[in-house]
C-alpha cells in the first residue's frame, strides 16, 4: 500500500513500549527511482530480466521452510507459506521422521496453494482425508487429500495466530476435527474462500501484465461449518506478551516444545526462526 499504490514520503507512528511509555516517531521513506518500463527480453545487454530473477530467488529464500531439531525428541517445522511441491513436503517431513514429536509453526502463514495443503495433510495421515467440500455457485465437490507413502505418525502440535489464513487455517482445523494433534495460539483470520487467479496481458511490443483473483468456492468442513469470517479457535489460546515480543522471546513455541517433553526457554525459542529482513 505505502510503497507501490500510494507512496508516502514518511510514515507517522505512535509507539508504546511494554512499560506503557509512549512516543511519536516520523519514519522517512527511502526513495528509489525505478524504470517506468522494464525490458524482459534480455536483448541489447538489458539486465532487467536478471534483476527480476534475482528478486524471485531472494523471495524464495525468505519464504523457505525451516526445521530445527531438539535432540532426538522434537522437530520444529516452520512453514511460512503454502507454496511447496509434493517432493519438497516429503523432504520436510523426512527430517521429522527422526523424532517422535513434531511442531508445525503456521503463525503468520497467509495460505497459498491448495495442492501444498493436500500434500501436508496427506503427510499426517495413513488414509484419505476429506479436507472440505468446495461449495460453488453451481455444484459441490469434495477436496480430498491422499496419504503419502510414508506419513508422519508421531505426536503433533500446530501453532497458529491471527495472521494465519486460508490453507493454514484449513490444515489446523483438519488436525482438530480428525483429533490428530493439538492446535495452540490465537484465533485465525477466517479467510478461507478459494479463489482462482486469471492472468492477462495487453500490448504487443510493450506488454503490460496484469491479473485478477476471483473467489469461486466456499469451503465447508466435515462438521458442516465454514471457517470464513469465523477462523479456527485453538485448543489452547496462548499469546506472547508485549514484553516477550519486545525482547525477542517466543513463550508460545517454548510451551509447545515443553508439552512434547523438551524444556527450552522463551529466549531459545525466539532464536529458532529469526526474522530475516529482505534486502533493500
Amino acid at each position: 500500500m505505502f510503497s507501490a499504490l500510494r507512496p508516502q514520503p514518511s510514515l507517522h507512528l505512535a509507539l508504546q513500549d511494554p512499560a506503557g511509555t509512549q512516543r511519536q516517531v516520523e519514519v522517512a521513506a527511502k526513495i528509489r527511482q525505478t524504470k517506468r518500463v522494464t525490458d524482459l527480453t534480455g536483448e541489447g545487454g538489458a539486465s532487467d530480466i536478471w534483476d527480476l530473477i534475482r528478486d524471485e530467488e531472494t523471495q524464495e529464500h525468505l519464504l523457505r521452510a525451516q526445521t530445527v531439531e531438539y535432540g532426538d525428541q522434537v522437530t520444529l517445522l516452520n512453514v511460512p507459506e503454502f507454496r511447496f511441491s509434493s517432493l519438497e513436503v516429503e523432504s520436510m517431513l523426512g527430517k521429522a521422521h527422526k523424532h517422535d514429536n513434531l511442531v508445525i509453526d503456521l503463525r503468520g502463514n497467509p495460505g497459498g496453494s491448495v495442492d501444498t495443503l493436500k500434500y501436508l495433510v496427506g503427510g499426517m495421515f495413513d488414509k484419505e482425508i476429506k479436507i472440505a467440500d468446495r461449495v460453488g455457485r453451481k455444484d459441490t465437490k469434495p477436496e480430498i487429500a491422499k496419504p503419502m507413502h510414508n506419513p508422519y505418525r508421531g505426536k503433533l502440535v500446530v501453532l497458529v495466530d491471527a495472521r494465519s489464513a486460508s490453507a493454514a487455517e484449513l490444515f489446523a482445523r483438519v488436525i482438530q476435527l480428525e483429533k490428530r494433534g493439538v492446535v495452540i495460539g490465537d484465533v485465525t483470520q477466517g479467510a478461507v474462500m478459494e479463489a482462482k487467479h486469471y492472468e492477462e496481458k495487453a500490448g504487443v511490443d510493450t506488454v503490460i501484465f496484469y491479473g485478477a483473483s476471483v473467489t469461486e468456492w466456499d469451503l465447508v468442513m466435515s462438521d458442516g461449518k465454514s471457517l470464513e469470517h469465523a477462523g479456527v479457535t485453538p485448543d489452547e489460546i496462548r499469546l506472547p506478551s508485549p514484553h516477550a515480543l519486545a525482547n525477542g522471546r517466543d513463550p508460545v513455541l517454548a510451551h509447545a516444545v515443553e508439552m512434547l517433553g523438551v524444556k527450552i526457554t522463551g529466549e531459545e525459542a525466539g532464536k529458532a526462526f529469526p526474522y530475516e529482513w529482505p534486502p533493500e
